[in-house]
């Protein structure tokens, strides 16, 4: 949804006065037709011809009677565009009404004197076909069939108000009419944000306002049917400040908050989640760029079985590989996405393995068996606190297990690897997010070796919904009944959804298996502006009913060992360039001396295998203060 630009308001309306000025013109045009014509017809059965006299009474007292009763039935706030069985219903009706209204006026005017009564009978039919010919006509034409208009209202189903522009208005409605009754609720009125339409219906449902008009709407219909109504968001590109206004309306009003969304099956209406809450809106990946990559190809997933790796895993056998490979040391997790493999994917050849990137010896067996041409190095620790106690096998998994799976890759000639990486590998505060920088630097250094595999690295910001993030913990602590822990009120995070995050893994694969000078490119997805932890807190108290301003309601704990208030995408040294997918940044800048790349890599993973947690740490410290020489004053 935008925003109304200055003088657009006035501009539509305008235009919407105009429109039903000229839809009630109509209609009161054919009102007078059908009765001259059912007068015609009925003197036809006559041995002479109707008088005048009686024929222009009866024309414009049926004329008046069509003035007062259409307004009435709101007939010419009706879009014929969407026109739909409600409005069929309202035609009828008010074509009835405005026969039952014209014959009493027409008995005082002349007692009835010449005018044949059955012409009424003759005249309904023709008025009716007259008013919603067009209007199905016109439907029918933009929805190229009149399906659209068969809708039946169930009133065993809570009453809703829809939020969207008109095209998404049109699209849920639509999608509630093909549903035949399935879906969750009935619409009782619209709300169009930027207020053109207001006074119209949309297949029939009346459009009520903008955002102002939703409370006093809710508040009607809570007092008018038996359960709460609901508060739906059409479409799925929405201004996040309408999303946060529909939270405070709906924790306010108690109405219950969803979303329709394209799809089938219980998902289409869903409750509002995190993803809905990201100051932009999210990225439906495109994964046909991807699909030269993978289609025909053997696939090795490390990580296979969490947050990342899973999703990577279901797109990756949407693009018709020949085989996937699931390399996780986590058997819990291996196990599960082994099973939804074997419930959902029996068509896709795929091997779950048990292993652990860490062991050289058991990435040589795999790669020897399996021979990868795509390689999708997701397997990281990744949790800050667990990683700021354990800051050895920190480096181990994050730092050995990557030189180990770009080593093996290279031996065994796959085509390609991309390397996961993370925000917090910028000007890295913690132990977690320096191994991720010095795996980024190995990734790099590796590409520039001669091999034929060639290499890339996508760094990704908080990915909603992961193991062990901010708002699973959150969830947890509300459906509790528990404070919700804030690190602290200034604090902000860049987010992704898991899908966006793993479409872009496989666009960055793709991109760079394809251009020999991206080999070693970094790349990043624009994720807007990152987002208040402390806003996200109260918007999700608030979705689940929940007052944020409770005392006892959110807890500031204090920023972890090794967490930052603000995280950044990129280095001062590095600069952002447009790549051929939207919203993907390439990354570039000033290289490092390989040299002294090579060096402190070196010391870091013999330090590593010391045991020592000293060491490492220092060796991680000097890593990661590495600097282009230009740029070394900078911070």
């Amino acid at each position: 949804m935008t925003k109304p630009r200055p003088g657009m308001k006035d501009t539509a309306a305008a235009r919407n006065q105009l429109s039903m000025v000229a839809v009630a013109l109509f209609d009161l045009a054919a009102g007078a037709f059908s009765m001259w014509a059912a007068v015609h017809l009925r003197y036809r059965f006559e041995p002479t011809d109707p008088p005048d006299q009686v024929l222009l009474q009866s024309v414009a007292v049926f004329a008046l009677a069509c003035a007062l009763v259409f307004p009435i039935e709101g007939l010419h706030r009706g879009l014929w565009r969407y026109t739909a069985l409600n409005d069929a219903a309202r035609v009828i009706r008010a074509t009835l009404v405005a026969n039952l209204v014209f014959l009493p006026v027409l008995f005082l005017i002349n007692r009835l004197d010449g005018f044949p009564r059955t012409s009424i009978l003759i005249d309904i039919p023709i008025l009716i076909g007259l008013l919603l010919a067009p209007r199905f006509l016109v439907a029918a034409l933009r929805t190229q069939g009149l399906r659209g208009v068969l809708q039946v209202e169930d009133r065993s189903k809570p009453a809703a108000i829809l939020v969207g522009t008109e095209a998404e208005l049109d699209d849920a409605l639509r999608d509630i009419i093909r549903r035949n009754g399935s879906a969750p609720f009935r619409p009782k009125g619209l709300i169009e944000p930027q207020s053109d339409l207001t006074g119209h219906a949309i297949r029939g449902v009346p459009v009520l306002g903008g955002m102002s008009a939703i409370e006093p709407a809710l508040e009607r219909l809570a007092r008018a049917e038996a359960e709460p109504p609901r508060l739906v968001l059409a479409g799925t590109v929405t201004d996040v400040e309408i999303v946060n206004e529909l939270i405070r309306i709906a924790a306010q009003t108690g109405a219950k908050l969803s979303r329709a969304r394209p799809a089938d099956g219980p998902g289409a209406f869903s409750p509002v989640e995190a993803a809905d809450l990201l100051n932009r809106p999210p990225r439906p990946p495109n994964l046909e760029p991807a699909r030269p990559l993978i289609e025909g190809k053997r696939v090795l997933i490390t990580g296979a079985g969490g947050t990342i790796g899973s999703q990577l895993a279901r797109l990756a056998a949407t693009l018709n590989p020949e085989k996937l490979i699931f390399f996780d040391a986590s058997e819990a997790n291996l196990y599960e996405i082994d099973l939804e493999f074997t419930r959902r994917a029996p068509r896709i050849a795929w091997r779950a393995v048990l292993g652990d990137i860490r062991d050289t010896d058991r990435l040589d067996t795999v790669f020897g068996e399996e021979k990868p041409d795509v390689v999708l190095h997701a397997a990281a620790l990744k949790h800050v606190p667990m990683s700021e106690l354990n800051p050895g096998e920190a480096v181990r998994t994050n730092v050995i297990g990557t030189v180990n799976t770009i080593e093996a890759a290279k031996r065994h000639k796959a085509r390609i690897v991309a390397l996961i990486s993370t925000d917090k590998a910028v000007n890295p505060s913690n132990i977690m997010g320096a191994t991720k920088r010095a795996a980024e630097l190995y990734a790099r250094a590796a590409a520039t070796d001669g091999s034929d595999t060639r290499i890339c690295v996508v760094r990704f910001g908080n990915v909603l919904g992961s193991t062990g993030s901010v708002v699973p913990l959150f969830e947890r602590q509300i459906e509790a009944g528990d404070p919700v822990t804030v690190t602290d009120p200034e604090a902000t995070r860049y987010f992704m959804t898991v899908e966006e995050a793993s479409g872009l893994v496989l666009d960055a694969a793709a991109q760079t298996a394809f251009d020999p000078a991206l080999n070693g490119a970094l790349y990043v997805l624009d994720m807007g502006k990152p987002i208040s932890i402390l806003r996200l807190a109260r918007q999700l108290l608030r979705l689940r009913g929940r007052d944020p301003d409770v005392p006892g309601a959110i807890s500031i704990v204090g920023l972890r060992p090794g967490e930052k208030r603000h995280e950044s995408l990129v280095y001062d040294f590095e600069s952002r360039d447009a790549t051929s997918v939207d919203g993907v940044w390439s990354i570039t800048g000033p290289t490092l001396d390989a040299d002294m790349v090579a060096q402190a890599l070196d010391t870091l993973l013999q330090s590593a295998e010391s045991g020592h947690r000293e060491p490492a740490t220092a060796a991680l410290e000097t890593l990661c203060a590495l600097r282009p020489r230009e740029s070394a004053g900078l911070t």
